[in-house]
């Protein structure tokens, strides 16, 4: 250890050093992009980095570049988890509400912040934190992006069409 160390001179000195430190934010950001390209650009392969750049957006409240939203969407619609989702995100309310897709081929009209928070917890009870696509062009869409709950639906119109054809070919 040092002779004559005094702490209370080395903290004054790193309290100068960080000041002489200060970062501007384009200082920061400069930095930041940087180590992004060196090291994690080069570990994403093509959908990663679209998932990254829509999430980056996503946290900044910006709307991402068409080319790379997911095969369907448009600049107003976007891809939300769904623990994320809120109410306000939906847009303007539709006289009618909004139709929020059911895995049994109908729909949940959604007027409010409970009637939200009630379909959500029915989504994520059965297929967990799934991705949602809200159109905000046709302001009443709300689409479940889970592949099991388009499956189910699919089994569920499949079944009923079945049904309903054993109906009329038995009355």
């Amino acid at each position: 250890m040092k002779d004559n160390f005094d702490i209370y001179e080395y903290r004054d000195q790193l309290k100068s050093k960080q000041i002489k430190e200060t970062l501007t934010g384009m200082d920061a950001s400069n930095k930041i992009i940087a180590y992004l390209r060196d090291n994690i650009y080069p570990k994403l392969d093509d959908d990663g980095m679209d998932e990254f750049v829509i999430e980056m957006c996503n946290h900044f409240d910006v709307e991402p570049p068409n080319y790379r939203l997911p095969e369907g969407t448009g600049p107003r619609q976007k891809v939300v988890a769904l623990d994320d989702l809120t109410f306000d995100q939906l847009g303007p309310k539709p006289m009618f509400g909004f139709d929020a897709q059911n895995n049994d081929d109908s729909s949940s009209v959604l007027h409010n912040d409970d009637d939200l928070k009630r379909w959500k917890d029915g989504i994520m009870g059965k297929y967990g934190n799934v991705d949602i696509k809200v159109d905000l062009d046709a302001s009443d869409e709300i689409q479940v992006m889970d592949k099991q709950f388009q499956d189910d639906k699919e089994s569920y119109t499949q079944r009923k069409g079945r049904a309903l054809k054993d109906m009329g070919t038995n009355v």
